[in-house]
């Protein structure tokens, strides 16, 4: 790999190239974590869409979000029929709070969970159901804000309906700070929202746990780094 190939590779913006018929020939290494929110075939009927009506690139400047990611142009590119490439531009994450790993403590992120879920369970007609990957070790975190996050985003759902959380682990996705890049975990809550949101307090939550705050049709998504105890 060349230095223009290595600077293709770690680019922060993704990038494709698609055949004709949309099957990916090469991807960066940003475009692979895309892919986990998106399929090859939405970006390719964009790259489509978006191409320049003669050979050459063009650059489109738009507001695109897919899951956690959220961009704000694009570049398409072909210079004959057999293959066409795209470049997102990608926007900048809210900053994330980093709290120095060694300032964090373990925790067993089932017992928070149980926390949670019981002190949120008080007074609720429709109980809370778990889905739990079983596998997750103890991790360092910040307990209170975990907890709290939780606490909030039950509240945010209906106390008559049936609510969810479901917690796994993502696979081929990273979170990285510090200069170190961490596995993710995920918690989901499912149920039917009420009128009130506390999107900024879930947000800095979120930040303070060094995560990001999703929201999603009848869904709250916190995912977070995995850092090992």
């Amino acid at each position: 790999m060349d230095f223009y190939e290595k600077w293709l590779e770690y680019d922060y913006n993704p990038w494709v190239l698609f055949d004709a018929n949309g099957k990916v020939l090469t991807l960066n290494q940003e475009a692979q974590f895309l892919f986990a929110e998106v399929t090859p075939q939405e970006i390719f009927n964009l790259a489509v869409t978006y191409a320049n009506q003669s050979y050459g690139f063009k650059t489109t400047m738009m507001e695109l979000e897919f899951g956690k990611y959220e961009f704000f142009g694009i570049m398409v590119g072909y210079e004959d029929n057999d293959a066409i490439a795209i470049r997102l531009y990608q926007r900048p994450p809210e900053r994330i709070a980093e709290p120095h790993v060694s300032q964090l403590t373990a925790h067993n992120i089932y017992a928070l969970i149980d926390l949670a879920v019981s002190t949120s369970s008080i007074g609720r007609e429709a109980p809370i159901a778990t889905e739990l990957d079983p596998t997750l070790p103890e991790i360092k975190i910040d307990p209170e804000s975990f907890v709290a996050f939780l606490t909030q985003a039950f509240e945010s759902m209906q106390k008559k309906s049936p609510t969810r959380l479901s917690l796994l682990l993502k696979t081929g996705e990273t979170l990285k700070f510090e200069g170190k890049r961490y596995p993710i975990f995920a918690v989901r809550i499912e149920g039917e929202p009420t009128s009130h949101l506390p999107e900024a307090s879930l947000r800095r939550l979120a930040q303070n746990l060094n995560g990001y705050f999703l929201q999603k049709p009848g869904a709250l998504i916190l995912e977070a780094p995995l850092i090992m105890a």
